[in-house]
């Protein structure tokens, strides 16, 4: 079997509201990149790409895989990110991720191509469903959605995502307002779901260290599953993680392989969210696995808004990694379509089912490729915006 043909097609899926971080705002959109490979037996890898990628690297792209052999995946990933990939991924980041999403349309090949599903790649399935997070945003109102601003109506948000869709795990996307505020959502959240839910913050790393200590100590008496990136850096984590004790979890310090012995070392973490794109495709999430258990540290998923093709991808690889033990973040709740066949994949009791394959289990709609496509050259990139009401946010918190 050798690959004939590559494309890669950048679409704008619509969001229910523009959803607040600590930082910008999400538009409104999810602009993702869906790569197809395709053979000559007539066989079609899928995957996807975070955002959008550069037109003259892919075409490079194009012409380096015509006429290669689909099975030969270390060639492939030597060519695409160079010797060292384990230990050097934080040098070449953007050739990692690029290289994950090819992976990923890879491996639904070969699994299509042995007529069974993805999983069964990575050593097969331990679990058939995967339990998922609300994934909590401040929203400012849309068409069709009111804007999410105050804890109570944080906590409404919460409640209708719930009654919807059966979450037992609820992340608050926090940094976008003062502190106080924020631990007030939480409390609230914490009274009305009682101590049976899960509850998380993420500031997106925006609180200075002393800040990060002083609400650490404040957030115990919530009892939550875990802190996320309170603060910036390993060294800063380190010391929250200290002088707290809260489990402290990270998707913005740990995010290469090169950073994992510092992180033990100084025991600044207690887990690292994993993610395809981030840790170099399926593989690089396996082996993120094999460390965290070598190092007795949790394993969780990040999200970073995807279709259900790449979602497809992730469930596959949670199901196979026996130390996933935290329900995974998805924003596809958030999403209002999606350009798989069939719409979007429906939620169980708050989890998702792995799809049962051959390969990811899910094929591209082509007429929706096709709209997810004009929509973006419509509305361009999803970029990320200042905040209207925050365009100086970092000098709008005082000392605290």
């Amino acid at each position: 079997m050798k690959i004939v043909d590559f494309k890669a097609t950048t679409v704008a899926l619509p969001m229910e509201a523009p959803l607040r971080h600590s930082a910008a705002v999400h538009p409104g959109r999810c602009i993702r990149t869906i790569l197809q490979v395709f053979t000559d037996e007539g066989i079609v890898g899928v995957g996807e790409l975070e955002d959008e990628a550069p037109r003259d690297l892919l075409e490079i792209l194009r012409l380096a895989l015509v006429g290669r052999d689909p099975w030969d995946i270390e060639q492939l990933r030597i060519l695409v990110i160079g010797t060292g990939h384990l230990l050097l991924q934080g040098q070449n980041l953007a050739r990692n991720r690029l290289y994950a999403g090819l992976e990923i349309a890879l491996m639904d090949l070969q699994a299509k191509a042995l007529g069974m599903p993805f999983h069964k790649l990575l050593g097969g399935m331990l679990r058939d469903q995967i339990p998922m997070s609300a994934y909590l945003f401040y929203r400012y109102e849309s068409e069709t959605h009111p804007a999410v601003t105050t804890p109570e109506e944080m906590v409404a948000h919460a409640r209708d995502l719930v009654d919807r869709y059966g979450f037992q795990t609820l992340k608050l996307k926090g940094g976008v307002f003062h502190p106080d505020q924020e631990i007030e959502a939480i409390q609230r959240l914490r009274e009305e779901f009682g101590p049976q839910y899960q509850l998380r913050l993420d500031p997106n790393n925006c609180w200075g260290l002393g800040t990060a200590i002083r609400a650490g100590h404040r957030l115990r008496e919530f009892d939550l599953e875990y802190l996320e990136d309170p603060t910036w850096g390993i060294d800063g984590m380190a010391e929250v993680s200290r002088q707290t004790g809260i489990p402290l979890a990270t998707n913005m310090c740990v995010v290469t392989f090169d950073q994992i012995p510092p992180a033990v070392a100084q025991r600044a973490v207690a887990v690292i969210l994993s993610d395809p794109w981030y840790w170099g495709g399926p593989w690089g999430v396996k082996h993120l696995g094999v460390i965290c258990q070598t190092f007795k540290i949790g394993i969780g998923m990040h999200s970073g808004l995807e279709t259900g093709v790449g979602l497809a991808a992730m469930l596959h690889i949670a199901s196979s990694l026996p130390n996933l033990v935290y329900a995974v973040d998805a924003h596809y709740h958030h999403l209002t379509e999606d350009l798989i066949v069939g719409g979007k994949m429906e939620y169980r009791d708050g989890a998702l089912p792995v799809p049962d394959g051959p390969g990811l289990g899910v094929e591209v709609d082509e007429e929706k490729l096709r709209e997810g496509a004009r929509r973006y050259e419509v509305e361009g990139g999803m970029g990320f915006p200042l905040d209207p009401k925050r365009p100086l946010w970092y000098q709008k918190f005082p000392a605290w």
